[in-house]
């Protein structure tokens, strides 16, 4: 391991190189990269149950193809895409609260 990662150049040097970015495109690149590490860690964490519960792929299958799994996976899905196109489908409701962030 260690030949292999001494031959990569580091990440965060090569990062610097770039000089000055878009701040609209380094801003979206920090929400990918959160998100990115979000879903690692419930990618691992559905790895440790997976294995301290010992199911295996068969069984996995088994109940992705039950009809409540169905059932609940389609109404989980069609809640998830509500709540995350709603900033967008709905009116903001909250305060403007801009004219109190201004510095006098």
């Amino acid at each position: 391991m260690g030949e292999k990662a001494a031959s990569r150049p580091d990440l965060v040097a090569e990062l610097g190189k770039l000089g000055e970015r878009d701040p609209e495109a380094a801003r979206l690149m920090g929400m990918v990269i959160a998100l990115a590490g979000e879903v690692f860690v419930l990618k691992a964490q559905v790895e440790r149950l997976t294995r301290a519960v010992g199911v295996d792929a068969e069984r996995l299958a088994a109940a992705a193809a039950n009809e409540g799994m169905t059932k609940w996976l389609e109404a989980e899905e069609a809640a998830f895409a509500r709540s995350l196109a709603a900033p967008y489908l709905e009116p903001d409701v909250s305060v403007n609260a801009t004219r109190w962030m201004r510095e006098k």
